[in-house]
């Protein structure tokens, strides 16, 4: 395994009438992204 470190930052933007929809999906991404092996930290 690598042992650099790659940071992500992203920028989503929901039509208005999609905003709790896309939260609400995004929500469900946070713990299996954080229980991946490598993963430092995930900030909401």
């Amino acid at each position: 395994m690598s042992s650099q470190k790659l940071t992500i930052v992203a920028n989503i933007h929901a039509k208005a009438d999609k905003i709790d929809l896309v939260q609400a999906e995004l929500i469900k991404l946070i713990e299996p992204t954080r229980a991946e092996e490598g993963c430092i930290t995930y900030n909401s």
